[in-house]
């Protein structure tokens, strides 16, 4: 596997970096791009279509690219990893939700791949505004397995928070799931997730919620709660509530954040990324500032201490993360890039997917979440 990144402006950059890059030592077949909704993505698409190279990508909230020694956090642009690899080492695929029911996007997602290889790993990303990332793996997860080898992220859109959007060279759908399926055999793929985020204040319980929608906690409505606990206006959800997520305690005794994505200022409800499920403990939760850049090093020394390196990484991070850090963010990304100085593509997420502490496949909020591959040698 030969793997390349490119940090992309325009499509008349994207065109001459591409005619660039190509050439008898390096002929991409497959492309994973992570793209801002200002690019016109439907002729970013068709650029990859020309040159006959598979896409699958998301709109982001932000970009993360780096050539193996140089790192660039940015805006506005697309962060692309191309791959020179066996075609026999992969499938993609595409599936737009039909159902408005994430566990079922999750379920047919996995259902059209199984069985594509004796040994599967994936590579996913779903539309960020309409999808339960929570209901998503669960439906997944019980095609594929309980120890299926799942990172991904949910699409962001510059935290504009209108519209995101997933792609492949083909499709587009503000309601999808894009899947790269690899032949673990071939592919070796492995992650760590990391978050740093520390509870606040009181325990409190979910009284009113279904899926991913809640709509009261200690029995108020869920909107006035946010509001009075932040200080806030309702104008600044959900933006705000981004930074400062629901920490779901869970039976099993992990914890899981949970972002604020919608509001129904009617009904006074939050939509959150990911299943809040009623009768549930929770409290805020709050990025203890630049301490979380020492909590990524300390788990990522952990994790490469116990992994072959990669020649390529994947980053999906959570957009608060880039919030909370500003332009320190690019330090925390450097941690990666110096360990490993390989190729690596990323972008700032509605939601991350990834292993938890327990090693089985997991959604998230506010995590830095890397994914290493590396292919196996005969």
């Amino acid at each position: 596997m030969k793997a390349k990144t490119i940090l992309v402006r325009n499509i008349i950059n994207l065109e001459n970096q591409l005619d660039a890059i190509t050439g008898p030592d390096f002929i991409p077949c497959l492309a994973i791009a992570f793209a801002s909704v200002s690019l016109p993505l439907e002729a970013f698409a068709a650029v990859f279509a020309k040159h006959h190279i598979t896409l699958i990508g998301s709109s982001s909230c932000g970009e993360i690219w780096a050539d193996g020694n140089n790192t660039n956090t940015t805006e506005r642009s697309a962060a692309v990893m191309l791959l020179e690899l066996g075609q026999q080492a992969y499938v993609t695929d595409f599936t737009i939700d039909q159902w408005s029911d994430s566990y079922q996007l999750g379920r047919e997602g996995a259902l059209k791949l199984q069985g594509k290889f004796a040994h599967q790993a994936y590579i996913i990303m779903a539309s960020g505004l309409h999808t339960n990332g929570q209901a998503l793996i669960e439906g997944f997860v019980s095609i594929a397995g309980d120890d299926a080898i799942i990172f991904g992220g949910l699409a962001g859109d510059d935290a504009l928070f209108k519209e995101t959007w997933v792609f492949s060279d083909q499709q587009f759908s503000n309601k999808g799931l894009v899947v790269l399926c690899l032949d673990a055999d071939r592919i070796a793929v492995s992650g760590l997730a990391t978050s740093g985020w520390i509870g606040l204040g009181a325990v409190l319980k979910v009284t009113s919620a279904k899926g991913n929608i809640v709509y009261a906690i200690d029995g108020l409505p869920a909107l006035d709660v946010y509001m009075k606990y932040l200080s806030v206006n309702e104008d600044d959800l959900p933006s705000i509530g981004v930074e400062y997520p629901l920490m779901l305690k869970r039976s099993n005794g992990t914890n899981a954040q949970r972002a604020v994505m919608g509001v129904d200022k009617q009904a006074r409800s939050l939509l959150f990324a990911g299943t809040v499920p009623e009768g549930s403990l929770v409290n805020f939760s709050s990025s203890p500032g630049f301490e979380i850049i020492e909590v990524t090093r300390r788990h990522l020394d952990s994790f490469a201490a116990n992994t072959a390196p990669p020649e390529c990484c994947l980053l999906f991070s959570c957009m608060a993360r880039h919030l909370a850090l500003g332009p320190l963010i690019a330090e925390e990304v450097k941690i990666a890039v110096s360990k490993w100085a390989v190729p690596l593509a990323g972008f700032f997420t509605y939601g991350e997917i990834g292993t938890n502490a327990n090693q089985h496949c997991d959604f998230f909020n506010q995590t830095f979440t890397i994914v290493l591959l590396n292919e196996k040698k005969e």
